[in-house]
């Protein structure tokens, strides 16, 4: 929801799309419905190839490619947080489409050092829109980051494995539900949302479902 502050900075620094540069809207329309949907037989077969024990399912809303990619890349390493509403709009957009059933949602926690460097876990962030439309808790503080880890990109995916090994750890009075989605914002090889599921697993959920906004080409 927009902020006072927030409507008083749109009228004098109008937001630019992070797609085309256009003004009005942080991702305008033609760049929103530009956004290509994975198709579920990809996801599928995604999830095979993972053969993760810890993992019940593992999806991506959609390809990481053109205006997306930038606006994903804004909302990372740019400081521009506000992309969390419309990117938000999209995980909604597929998760109608293709529901999963869980209690509760636990985005891919940063380590407290790169959070404090960025001021916002974009995870969190795109989760919340989530959340809300799914009537289920959005439980962004359980689960930790308790190893500081190299950023995954070029790295492949025994390295990325190797990267976050016991690198999650479920910090917290009560156990983690049941049924939980763990929530990414660009799923690659599913390193990291494996580290996070088997992290939930030791702590006593039965079924994990990976969710990502975007799958990496």
């Amino acid at each position: 929801m927009h902020t006072l502050l927030d409507q008083i900075l749109d009228l004098f620094f109008p937001p630019r799309c992070a797609g085309c540069r256009s003004r009005g809207a942080w991702l305008c329309t033609p760049c929103y419905a530009a956004c290509r949907l994975v198709p579920p037989v990809d996801n599928c077969e995604q999830h095979r190839r993972l053969a993760s024990r810890f993992l019940t399912s593992s999806a991506a809303g959609y390809l990481f490619e053109g205006a997306l990619r930038e606006a994903i890349h804004a909302l990372k390493y740019h400081h521009q947080p506000r992309l969390a509403e419309p990117l938000g709009d999209l995980l909604v957009r597929y998760h109608e489409r293709y529901p999963v059933t869980v209690d509760a949602i636990v985005p891919v926690p940063l380590h407290p050092d790169r959070l404090r460097q960025r001021g916002y876990n974009q995870a969190a962030l795109l989760g919340q829109r989530l959340a809300q439309r799914m009537g289920v808790p959005l439980l962004d503080h359980e689960m930790v980051r308790v190893r500081y880890t190299s950023q995954q990109a070029g790295l492949n995916r025994a390295e990325r494995r190797n990267n976050v090994r016991q690198a999650f750890r479920w910090q917290s009075s009560f156990r983690p539900p049941a049924r939980v989605m763990v929530l990414d914002d660009v799923l690659t090889t599913g390193a990291t949302v494996e580290a996070v599921a088997q992290a939930l697993q030791a702590a006593g959920s039965r079924e994990v479902h990976a969710v990502a906004l975007a799958r990496g080409l």
